[in-house]
């Protein structure tokens, strides 16, 4: 039977249990919960690996806001979409000019790659985290898919629900295959419904050819940001597209050199706290991500964080510094809470489509 991670506050001290919580959920969001008067806390969650997929049910009590920041997108390994139905209480999301209030029963679709803050009062929901390449390999990829929703009354939002709601009613039943067969199903299925909808978002074009496009330019820029050549001129080049039509690739992204710019300071900050690069010096890394003088580079960086590379990097080092010089609690009861917390953590960062 397919076994799932199981998180209940009740089961353990209130503040081991929302440091807990907050960990399993650390790989997405940074979480902000009222200080004054700072509120109980009462969550629940469950979640089934379903092959390529993460199902979840969870609830928190009371007021949250979930963010998901730059920061956090740079640095959290993640590169996924969520899709959401909601059961009861209060769901609103903001993300740029746009916002959004979740009507109950309804399924909406967050991409992870895009800046939002969520906020949630007593909203018991569930969710699927879907890995970009799960969904991109079945549609021709890059649909414009944040904020995409299908209220409950909808036919299609309704079968998606049910289907999201039978799933987790037989989820611990099911052996690894049959976990593994339901999220492929699972996967062709919302796939499906996303590509319907998405489609009346397309650039001016050969719909059928503009994802696949784009993909191969997302994919390009990805492997070549150390290239000081990388840009417009370069891209054209290597996708044989007039600049019209690469101008309408990357509009809703904010332009090639925006874009371009943009992936070279996050994968920047994912050096700068990463283990792997704490002996490289800010220089090093700023070349790495094709940069070409430091001081250009540290401006850029605190634009778009808000701190400067140096700051980032001691952060970082205080935070591991602290958790090295934490008690530990020898209580079997506590490592089994903080394991539910880095297992959720890890399955959600480990997901492959």
């Amino acid at each position: 039977m397919s076994t799932p991670i199981r998180f209940d506050s009740a089961d353990f001290p209130e503040n081991d249990a929302e440091e807990i919580w907050r960990e399993g959920l650390d790989a997405i969001f940074e979480i902000q919960r009222p200080k004054d008067p700072p509120a109980p806390f009462s969550a629940k969650m469950e979640s089934w690996p379903l092959g390529s997929m993460l199902l979840m049910s969870h609830v928190v009590r009371g007021d949250v806001e979930f963010q998901r920041t730059r920061r956090r997108i740079a640095t959290s390994g993640v590169d996924h979409y969520l899709v959401h139905c909601l059961l009861d209480g209060t769901l609103m999301s903001t993300f740029g000019r746009d916002i959004q209030q979740v009507s109950l029963g309804s399924v909406v679709v967050r991409d992870l790659v895009v800046e939002n803050v969520g906020f949630t009062r007593d909203a018991p929901m569930l969710t699927l985290t879907i890995p970009r390449q799960g969904i991109d390999r079945r549609t021709g990829g890059a649909l414009r898919m944040h904020g995409l929703s299908w209220e409950a009354a909808d036919p299609i939002g309704l079968l998606i629900a049910s289907h999201m709601r039978s799933l987790v009613s037989v989820a611990s039943s099911m052996d690894d295959e049959q976990a593994r067969v339901a999220g492929e199903a699972t996967l062709d299925f919302v796939a499906a419904c996303v590509l319907r909808r998405a489609e009346r978002w397309e650039q001016p074009g050969d719909p059928r050819l503009t994802p696949v496009i784009r993909a191969q330019a997302l994919s390009f820029i990805e492997g070549n940001l150390a290239d000081m050549s990388l840009g417009p001129a370069r891209l054209r080049e290597i996708l044989k597209v007039s600049r019209t039509a690469l101008y309408e690739l990357f509009e809703p992204m904010g332009g090639v050199a925006e874009y371009v710019r943009a992936r070279r300071l996050d994968e920047a900050m994912r050096r700068l706290e990463s283990p792997l690069h704490a002996r490289d010096l800010i220089g090093a890394i700023a070349c790495a991500v094709g940069f070409m003088s430091e001081s250009t580079f540290n401006r850029a960086f605190k634009e778009r964080f808000g701190c400067t590379p140096t700051e980032a990097r001691k952060r970082r080092a205080a935070v591991v510094m602290v958790g090295a010089a934490s008690p530990r609690d020898d209580s079997s009861r506590s490592r089994d809470a903080r394991g539910v917390g880095f297992r959720t953590a890890a399955t959600i960062r480990s997901l492959g489509g």
